[in-house]
């Protein structure tokens, strides 16, 4: 039996896509929990609430409220020291003092790639830990081809020890209509029919050319559904909001995992025209839920939508308004990326994810597949 610790300080956080995937991955890993594997979970106050850490067959360690810089510098050591694990898995970030064997998670090097799209402070403060962990684990952990190669890119020396685990859908993203769809959405002031963009609201994401070509189109007389975001707003956001807000577009603000597949359900379409992404688990979630998608063409977005999305150029605001003309406009092509979506979506699970993490830290290529 492995015995593995893994950092989910993020769950709880509402963090978006971070938080999305330790769920995902504890979801994978509870068949293996307390058989194969013995895990334990460091959890804040928050995550310790979330009723699948609460409900799992793993241990917990609760830290109490999160503390990023005295939870880096000291309090995975002493954890570590105390338990004892053969091996610590974390997103990002590693202790410098490593008592066992470790595994970082890398989602993507935004950071590093497109610095301008961050706070100076965050930019630095991820390029220098993030560059630690890196030099300091045994395995670099990648969700997708994509990040694998800019890994490779940015770390030319961690070629040898980075693997791919891909990143899976969880099996709340269905397409059968549940009876409290109805009843979700109108907790958040919610109509049908709408057109759906998630993610938090920073440039990375591009909502500004997402709004000018909603807006353009109405402009041009096409009677369009009204958009809905989900996400928290972070930093440079405060103009755009106003902006979206003005326009019509309805904000909701942080939306629980559990809630989201009932607003990607009902949606006529989703919309993910995000500048850079290491993976893009909305995208795939959309498709599990059977909605149309369109996204980007860029980095790692085709790879994981795999031709059952309209693909845009993300810098192009023409293109962007043309898919969604496209969508609202032509019923039979919504229909055919319903039934693509729903296919290339069905690849990607978190019990895959799991069996490619085991492997990983194994070496056990043979048990990687999917």
């Amino acid at each position: 039996m492995i015995y593995l610790a893994l950092n989910a300080t993020e769950i709880g956080r509402q963090r978006g896509g971070n938080e999305s995937h330790l769920l995902g991955l504890l979801e994978g890993l509870r068949p293996y929990a307390s058989k194969e594997v013995r895990l334990t979970l460091i959890v804040t106050k928050a995550g310790a609430k979330n009723d699948l850490i609460a409900r799992g067959p793993w241990e917990i360690v609760n830290v109490g409220t999160y503390r990023r810089i005295p939870f880096h510098l000291w309090q995975q050591t002493r954890l570590l020291r105390r338990i004892q694990p053969d091996w610590y898995i974390s997103t990002y970030f590693l202790p410098p003092i490593l008592p066992c064997r470790g595994a970082v998670i890398v989602h993507d090097l935004s950071f590093l790639a497109r610095p301008g799209d961050y706070p100076h402070v965050m930019a630095l403060y991820m390029r220098i830990l993030t560059g630690q962990a890196v030099r300091q684990a045994e395995r670099v952990l990648v969700v997708s081809e994509f990040t694998r190669s800019e890994v490779e890119h940015f770390y030319p020396f961690a070629a040898t020890k980075t693997r791919l685990i891909l990143n899976g859908v969880s099996q709340i993203f269905a397409a059968a209509s549940d009876a409290n769809d109805l009843a979700v959405l109108a907790e958040y002031g919610i109509s049908q029919p709408y057109l759906l963009a998630i993610g938090n609201i920073h440039p990375r994401k591009n909502l500004a050319r997402l709004l000018n070509a909603y807006l353009r189109l109405r402009g041009e007389g096409l009677l369009l559904p009204r958009m809905v975001w989900v996400g928290m707003p972070r930093w440079e956001s405060e103009e755009l909001i106003s902006q979206a807000t003005k326009a019509g577009v309805l904000l909701t603000g942080y939306v629980p995992q559990t809630h989201l597949p009932a607003l990607y359900r009902q949606a006529q379409a989703f919309i993910y025209p995000s500048l850079y992404e290491g993976f893009g688990l909305p995208v795939v979630e959309a498709m599990a839920c059977g909605t149309p998608v369109i996204c980007s063409n860029t980095t790692s977005i085709p790879e994981v939508a795999g031709g059952a999305a309209l693909l845009v150029n993300p810098e192009s605001t023409e293109e962007v308004a043309r898919a969604l003309r496209a969508l609202c406009e032509d019923p039979a092509q919504c229909l055919r990326l319903r039934e693509l979506g729903l296919k290339r979506a069905s690849g990607f699970t978190w019990a895959g994810t799991a069996r490619r993490l085991l492997a990983a830290l194994c070496d056990n290529e043979a048990h990687a597949g999917q």
